[in-house]
């Protein structure tokens, strides 16, 4: 007797598993916020991959398959294939009222308001898939978010002192990032769809650098390689290595706070 009530408990513990599949890391950093102990997230580009030129493998469409909800950006190239493969089970970040946000930039989670109206998307799907696991899923959201408004106020302190200052990035992701914390142009060399400089933006970079008016350059580290320090070197501009993926983070906390400890230094160089 006591076999068959451990078999059904097994059964039940296993009947409330969910499997969120990802995307891209900062969005596994994100839904680990939400799921409870005992459920999973399956990130599907490895460190170091584009997440804008990223292809499909057969194992990836294997995850999606077996997933029992789906999150993406938007900015994958095959968004809308699997959209139409999995209808009632993705998540696209991009949808709805972020439509707005996406058009102007593809980097939704680095703006956090952005992030902790998603989050609390997410909560309301995955309770949908779980009910039993709604009371979980909303008390880790309500944490989730008293965490990040606490945080937006010390972040925005911290990049107070760069309003009007020009950020040079070799590929601009920080758009609306800068937008929500008051600072200056985003300067972008490249679109990160490996369409290369072009000669107009060679010729404005080497324009703020005779001005003065920057002294830096944005890195991300684990997708920019030689070819960026080459051109910060050629400009004699100081290289800021970025973890903008957050493959170096245990969650998204920690992902925004050292975003902010990079950004925020460029002041100093600036002076």
């Amino acid at each position: 007797m006591r076999w068959l009530s451990t078999m059904f408990l097994l059964f039940c513990s296993l009947a409330l598993s969910i499997t969120i599949a990802v995307s891209i890391r900062p969005l596994e950093l994100i839904v680990k916020h939400i799921l409870p102990e005992g459920h999973s997230v399956v990130c599907i580009m490895d460190e170091g991959a584009n997440p804008h030129l990223y292809q499909l493998k057969t194992s990836d469409l294997r995850i999606l398959n077996e997933a029992d909800v789906i999150v993406l950006v938007g900015l994958e190239e095959w968004a809308k294939k699997v959209v139409d493969m999995f209808t009632d089970k993705t998540m696209v970040f991009a949808d709805d009222i972020f439509e707005k946000d996406f058009e102007q930039n593809e980097h939704l989670w680095l703006d956090p308001v952005n992030v902790l109206l998603f989050s609390h998307k997410l909560m309301l799907k995955f309770s949908q898939i779980e009910p039993a696991s709604f009371e979980k899923f909303e008390a880790n959201w309500q944490d989730f978010s008293k965490r990040l408004l606490e945080k937006l106020w010390l972040w925005y302190e911290k990049m107070r002192h760069l309003k009007g200052k020009t950020i040079v990035e070799v590929h601009p992701a920080l758009t609306l990032f800068a937008e929500r914390f008051g600072i200056g142009q985003i300067f972008g060399l490249e679109t990160g769809h490996e369409q290369g400089l072009t000669t107009k933006k060679l010729s404005e970079l080497t324009n703020l650098v005779r001005k003065g008016i920057v002294k830096h350059i944005l890195i991300d580290e684990h997708v920019e390689g030689s070819a960026a320090l080459n051109l910060a070197k050629q400009f004699d501009l100081e290289p800021i290595f970025v973890d903008l993926m957050g493959w170096e983070a245990n969650d998204y906390f920690d992902l925004m706070d050292s975003i902010v400890q990079k950004v925020s230094s460029i002041a100093e160089i600036a002076k």
